[in-house]
């Protein structure tokens, strides 16, 4: 027999084997080369919704590098082992371990040019698939596929690397164990020795970083600080606090088990076949059980915010933005009249439904609480409570004591007010600036108005500070629409204000063709800012461009771009939608691939378990025994990880939500999707179960 003919017997022999791991490579190579094709797409980066979402995409990016480098090492390892004893018969017959080692580098060129070949020509053909969702979900028209060089680095090259750095792992295996350990390693290979010292610290390492999280991301307590100055240290340590501690919670969790039920006889030895041998088997699939229940957590976290992003935006932008246009007024930028604007309309086709012209301050609203004084920085405006009421048609009576703080987001609105506050009048550059030199050199309230010389201010105790919750403007702001605050006092008080009045317009249409109002819109104040086309060529809004903590007079005309709703709907629906077909896809990534562990164990383990089987039917164990003993081991192995996993990732997704008064809304959302991973994942066991059942029944019968 010639060493070829070996290597082709060997190939014949484990062909189910090599069949199984190259379907896992391969698939490491399409989803890497559909990634790819999405982070380095150049149509899709000249796409100003694209631009906004960059920074999440290569985020994710990471996450997927990541996962593919700890798939293909747990795959390959696990690959491995699983024939050590046969390697050791090869080496009992006389192979050296020099033969062997050729013998693995032949194999394993076949599995890289496999691998390689179907997972780019899978990657290819589903991309095509790819892009014509992404198209179809996002409304765009155009064709958008497109695949760069850089896609093909990325994909060849993480799993090149990782391939290569399995092959020296081999190779170091073969050579330093002995015949007996190689033979040995396919029933070792999950082998691990209890650390109940080591479990119990693990588990105060995890209980310690999940409050810590909790803490950073639901409150603003001294946690969020320590991750505000110090993010990636804040975060790598969460993320490994986190998810490097559950593996050893794993582990010492199945003992924790075996030996609180030791303590119950009779329940014990009731289950005494079962305990064991789930006991001796959660020890040996440790690796397994935690790379499951990791991937399951991050399949729910990543599709669980990809859901939530999207709801929220679908649930809020009409609260944000209740109005079809928003032309706002300061000075000589954008000065024009409402008479104009609503002839502008109709000489374009429009039927205007309602027409507000608001006239308010600028202001800067600094609040004293225990916690000190700062200012709130943000979108704010002092509005008589006569011109608030005509808008929203109220009946306010605001004392001239009085202070009504209005906010037209629900959350801003319901906080308490624990402050007194000081509103200063300022022109637009010289309020935010004093602000800005406030929040660099903290002062008291006491000092802060002495500082403010003949500055006119306005002083409100918290007894007499009201809030509430209106939508009575659009939200400045592309994609993140920040709140936007009302300060509305008795008129007396904003009458003898000696400050410059500035106008928003706010109006809504009945009938027209909105983008076509909204370009003749643009076009008209262009000529009244004595602009050309470059001025408002971007659909970003955000109001406040800082350049190292100053505010630059020329951008306020671009921050003054009127807001046309339609627009700002497209956006966020683009943005948000992206982001809810991606992180979708990295969820659904995730999932799947904790199903592909669990088949490619089950595979490669069947023959071990025939073995299993056969000693136990010696001893008298029957077939139906047997099968419910397998039925109650895979179970444990399929469930167990979706209920650890599952838990973790809704705790991580449950405390980011806190943010908004419409957490239960969303977390209902998430749940709904954790149900249907639930029924996905018992699909998934009853057809796999069926099949591993009747494979070792039929075994069991023909001894």
């Amino acid at each position: 027999m010639t060493f070829r003919h070996v290597i082709l017997q060997n190939l014949k022999f484990n062909t189910r084997r090599f069949l199984s791991y190259l379907f896992v490579n391969s698939f490491v190579v399409a989803v890497l080369f559909l990634y790819g094709s999405l982070l380095f797409n150049e149509i899709l980066a000249r796409d100003p919704a694209m631009k906004l979402a960059k920074s999440y995409v290569n985020g994710a990016a990471y996450a997927i590098v990541l996962f593919s480098i700890v798939f293909v090492a747990y795959t390959g390892i696990y690959f491995v082992k699983s024939r050590g004893r046969e390697f050791g018969v090869y080496l009992t017959l006389g192979m050296t371990t020099r033969d062997l080692s050729r013998m693995i580098r032949i194999e394993n060129l076949v599995i890289v040019a496999g691998s390689i070949l179907c997972g780019l020509l899978s990657g290819v053909l589903l991309s095509k698939l790819f892009y014509l969702m992404l198209s179809r979900v996002l409304d765009i028209s155009g064709d958008i596929y497109y695949i760069s060089y850089k896609t093909f680095l990325l994909s060849l090259g993480v799993f090149l690397v990782v391939f290569l750095c399995n092959l020296v792992f081999t190779s170091r295996f073969l050579h330093k164990l002995s015949i007996l350990q190689i033979t040995k390693a396919s029933s070792t290979k999950g082998h691990a020795k209890s650390h109940p010292v080591l479990g119990c610290m693990t588990i105060l390492v995890l209980a310690f970083s999940l409050w810590f999280y909790h803490a950073a991301v639901a409150y603003n307590g001294w946690a969020k600080g320590i991750v505000e100055d110090y993010p990636m240290a804040g975060y790598l340590i969460l993320v490994f606090g986190i998810f490097g501690s559950l593996y050893f919670v794993v582990a010492f969790f199945i003992d924790a088990v075996r030996t609180l039920l030791k303590r119950f006889p009779p329940v014990y030895n009731r289950y005494i076949l079962i305990l064991s041998n789930l006991s001796h088997r959660f020890v040996a699939y440790k690796v397994s059980l935690y790379l499951v229940t990791l991937l399951i957590a991050l399949a729910v976290v990543f599709m669980g915010f990809g859901l939530s992003t999207f709801s929220f935006g679908k649930k809020t932008i009409g609260e944000y933005e209740p109005y079809d246009y928003m032309v706002q007024t300061s000075g000589d930028i954008n000065r024009i009249s409402g008479p104009e604007l609503q002839r502008v309309v109709t000489e374009n086709g429009g039927t205007l439904d309602l027409f507000h012209a608001l006239e308010f301050i600028p202001d800067v609203h600094y609040r004293n609480s225990p916690d000190g004084f700062a200012p709130r920085l943000g979108e704010s405006m002092l509005i008589s409570e006569s011109q608030f009421n005509a808008h929203m048609g109220l009946s306010l009576n605001v004392a001239p004591d009085e202070l009504i703080i209005v906010s037209n987001h629900k959350e801003m609105a319901d906080e308490p007010v624990h402050y007194d506050s000081v509103i200063t009048v300022d022109p637009w550059r010289e309020g935010v600036n004093r602000a800005l030199t406030s929040l660099r050199n903290p002062v008291s309230m006491d000092e802060f108005l002495k500082g403010l010389g003949d500055a006119q201010r306005l002083v409100y105790k918290s007894a007499q500070t009201k809030t509430m919750y209106a939508s009575f403007i659009n939200s400045y702001g592309d994609l993140e629409f920040p709140a936007v605050t009302a300060h509305v006092v008795d008129d007396s008080v904003y009458n003898k204000l000696q400050a410059q009045r500035e106008t928003t317009y706010l109006f809504n249409l009945k009938s027209g063709d909105g983008e076509r109002i909204f370009s003749a819109l643009l076009n008209t104040l262009r000529e009244k800012n004595n602009a050309d086309a470059s001025l408002w060529a971007s659909p970003e809004t955000t109001f406040v461009d800082r350049g190292e903590g100053v505010y630059v007079e020329h951008d306020k005309a671009q921050s003054l771009r009127p807001i046309y709703k339609g627009e700002r709907y497209e956006i966020a629906f683009r943005v948000n939608g992206f982001l809810l077909f991606a992180l979708s896809f990295l969820g659904f990534l995730f999932l799947l691939s904790s199903s592909i562990v669990l088949y490619y164990k089950v595979a490669t383990d069947i023959d071990e378990e025939k073995e299993h089987a056969a000693l136990l039917s010696k001893i008298g164990l029957t077939e139906a025994e047997y099968k419910a003993y397998l039925r109650t081991h895979l179970a444990i192995i399929f469930f167990a990880p979706m209920v650890i996993g599952g838990g973790l990732g809704l705790f991580l997704i449950d405390a980011a939500l806190n943010f908004t008064v419409y957490a239960g809304y969303l977390k209902g959302r998430v749940l709904l999707m954790y149900g249907i991973f639930v029924l996905f994942d018992i699909l998934f066991y009853l057809s796999l179960k069926k099949k591993f059942i009747r494979g070792v029944g039929l075994f069991l019968r023909s001894r």
